[in-house]
């Protein structure tokens, strides 16, 4: 189902509202639902580009520069982007995760870690490469994206000027719903939750009171989205190493 056609569905049991324009604007009520479904931290919502070997984008950095936009001017990759329905969608990052460096084969002396290294990817026994298996969070302050504010980090110290140091890992916000024409950014069969989130927030406007399909999004859909969206294949092990005494 496309956007449109979710409109479509909806449109009939929303009197007085618009499709796409004014106050009263569906469009915007199904971007609304879209971004609360997201707001969760689960592989498919970790944003990996194309531009870093699978890795997150590196951060760039400059001598004593500590605040950094997560912007596409600041990182590895060229540019910011989904591929949704054969098309690249601009995205932009909506939380840090975390900024991290490889320990185990480029170590960068002089840079504070937080907590204990840990494995990122086993290592094969039958390869010498070592290459980003071992990593290290570093310390930063991040803040989330606001409606015209890109999310931010502030480092704690010198980062130093580096392009290929500081992998940056973060969560990303779906493409804003400016037209029908751009499509939903989540699978099919969730589709019917957006259209409770609608109505059920069209229905409590009316009424003023917490409606049942509000709530079948809020108790039903989002968590089934979420556990889902944790349930899919990690690249990624997250393992701390024991320290020999």
């Amino acid at each position: 189902m496309s956007t449109k056609s979710l409109i479509d569905r909806i449109v009939p049991f929303a009197p007085g509202w618009n499709r796409s324009t004014g106050k009263q604007n569906i469009l915007k009520l199904i971007e609304q639902g879209q971004d609360e479904y997201f707001e969760y931290d689960a592989p498919y919502m970790r944003y990996l580009g194309t531009d870093n070997e699978g890795f997150p984008s590196y951060l760039k950095t400059q001598d004593n520069v500590f605040k950094y936009d997560i912007i596409a001017a600041n990182m590895s990759a060229t540019s910011l982007v989904k591929t949704i329905g054969g098309t690249d969608r601009a995205i932009r990052c909506r939380r840090v995760i975390k900024v991290f460096v490889d320990i185990s084969y480029n170590t960068e002396y002089g840079i504070r870690w937080i907590g204990e290294p840990y494995v990122y990817y086993l290592q094969n026994p039958y390869t010498t490469n070592i290459n980003r298996t071992m990593v290290a969070d570093v310390p930063v302050d991040s803040y989330p994206a606001l409606e015209d504010t890109p999310a931010y980090v502030i480092f704690k110290e010198n980062p130093g000027t580096k392009d290929a140091t500081y992998f940056v890992e973060f969560v990303w916000e779906p493409p804003r719903l400016t037209s029908e024409n751009i499509p939903l950014a989540i699978p099919l069969g969730y589709e019917e939750g957006l259209e409770e989130y609608v109505l059920g927030y069209i229905q409590r406007r009316s009424h003023g009171k917490v409606s049942e399909p509000q709530m079948d999004f809020r108790n039903y859909w989002a968590p089934r989205f979420r556990s889902e969206m944790s349930a899919m294949a990690k690249s990624f092990q997250l393992r701390v190493s024991p320290r020999v005494a």
